[in-house]
């Protein structure tokens, strides 16, 4: 395969697909999200409730008058007033004044302290004299204490800078012996769990924004030559009573149009690249377990078979070999293990499916030894009778990424299928895989794109529209098929 020379990192970013990612993510990990925001409450809480000193507050009201005016014998004669320039001087001077050492230490002297245990503050209304000072302190008495003290040391230290001063008093000190600092727990908790809340987005922001898993399969035209054979729409999953998943099959009368439409164009075309090379048998393969590369095996071998040709179908999972449980079939097989007893053995293992139409090998229980399987010469004798018997013989084999048993199977293949779903792993480890079956001696028909979203947004109202504005009639053959069954 040539490979496009284009760096991973270039290709541009969808933030349609980015915010689609953010969405799925938070729903996916809505667990991560109330954890950090239940931790984030309650590291608050414990924290707060640690760190938590109660501060109390006392204040007192005044305003401040001034004295420039001394006699002759310089004494003053206390005719304070107050003008706009002296509210101006104050609100300039006043915080300078109350934040000076000169009036701390004026303060420790007067109360006979080494410290002042609380802080001084104050609030002038603008354009006027009126002041309003606090002090916040861990011990309501020392409040009200360093309060009364600066009141009655700050004339003495102003009189430097202003000169000298008088406090008319308004509200006299007090304090209130309930801390004005009070533990909001609501609040606090809150806080908390609004902060994990952030922590857990931006985690899964930054998921959204590393995953590069394939949205679109123009994606893929980005970085590989390889061809989409089909592209098929999501399907959510039915579950029987006991829990188990109901493989979609186009044989079910009740399954999605746009899903029959779809593997019905997959299986023409899969039947006309096998011609072209004259082969009979493909092999479906995918990078991980659950991207839907059984049920696309199975409804291409179904979609063959409705055409009246005679349609093999190989469970090649030795590793789980599943594929019995999810077609909802009954057998005691041990499927291809069976052939290191012989060819014929393994013949005998085939079941006919009448209803499906289709001959079908596989087990129910896990193959320790495969490679023995796989490589057991009478596999290629098997092999050989089969192709005499059979139009198509059908490979559901494992993912490609982990093991190396879908290389075992290539020299009993025509061609390889790879099956792709969406948004699901990441870009680079699909490309990687691609190169590998590519670099084999089978050539790689193509890829199907499963689980499309964005083609198929809402089959309620998008599948009439996109059917008429192409031109299909799939709804007509659909209504045939449920009339033949009828």
């Amino acid at each position: 395969m040539e490979e496009k020379n284009i760096e991973q990192d270039e290709i541009t970013i969808d933030l349609t697909v980015l915010f689609r990612d953010f969405i799925r993510g938070c729903i996916k990990f809505w667990w991560l999200i109330l954890a950090l925001m239940v931790a984030g409450g309650a590291i608050m809480f414990v924290t707060n409730i640690q760190t938590y000193t109660p501060m109390y507050q006392a204040s007192a009201t005044f305003t401040v008058t001034t004295n420039t005016t001394t006699d002759q014998n310089n004494q003053s004669d206390y005719n304070y007033y107050y003008d706009s320039s002296t509210a101006e001087q104050l609100s300039l001077t006043f915080p300078y004044i109350l934040s000076s050492q000169i009036l701390n230490d004026a303060i420790e002297a007067d109360l006979g302290v080494e410290a002042i245990n609380g802080s001084i503050s104050a609030s002038i209304i603008p354009n006027s004299n009126m002041i309003t000072m606090t002090v916040i302190s861990s011990d309501p008495d020392d409040a009200k204490e360093i309060l009364e003290s600066t009141i009655r040391v700050y004339p003495s230290v102003a009189r430097f800078v202003i000169g000298m001063t008088k406090f008319n008093m308004i509200e006299n000190p007090s304090v209130s012996n309930v801390p004005y600092n009070q533990l909001n727990y609501f609040n606090t908790v809150a806080k908390g769990a609004l902060i994990g809340l952030a922590v857990g987005l931006v985690i899964i922001a930054i998921y959204a924004f590393f995953r590069k898993t394939v949205h679109k399969t123009q994606e893929l035209e980005e970085v590989t030559n390889i061809k989409c054979l089909a592209t098929v729409p999501y399907l959510k999953q039915k579950k029987r009573s006991r829990g188990k998943t109901i493989m979609p099959s186009i044989l079910n009368l009740q399954t999605n149009p746009l899903f029959l439409e779809n593997i019905e164009s997959l299986h023409i075309r899969l039947a006309k690249e096998l011609a072209d090379i004259n082969g009979k048998t493909l092999i479906f393969t995918s990078t991980v377990a659950k991207e839907g590369k059984s049920t696309i095996a199975t409804n291409v071998a179904y979609a063959l078979a409705k055409n009246n040709k005679k349609v093999l179908l190989i469970d090649a999972d030795l590793r789980k070999q599943d594929l019995s449980k999810q077609m909802n079939l009954t057998t005691n097989g041990v499927g291809l293990s069976s052939i290191k007893y012989g060819s014929d053995v393994v013949e005998d293992a085939i079941v006919y499916l009448e209803k499906q139409n289709l001959y079908f090998l596989g087990g129910n229980s896990t193959i320790d030894d495969l490679t023995a399987v796989l490589t057991n010469p009478n596999m290629e004798q098997f092999m050989n009778d089969m192709r005499q018997k059979m139009d198509y013989i059908i490979f559901d084999a494992p993912p490609c990424e982990a093991f190396e048993d879908v290389f075992l199977l290539e020299k009993y293949g025509d061609a390889f299928v790879y099956v792709i779903k969406q948004d699901f792993v990441q870009r680079p480890r699909i490309v990687d895989c691609i190169g590998t079956l590519a670099d084999s001696e089978l050539p790689l028909l193509g890829y199907v794109f499963n689980g499309d979203s964005f083609t198929f947004r809402d089959y309620s109202r998008y599948g009439y529209r996109y059917y008429n504005k192409y031109g299909y009639r799939h709804y007509s053959y659909y209504n045939n098929e449920k009339k033949a069954a009828k």
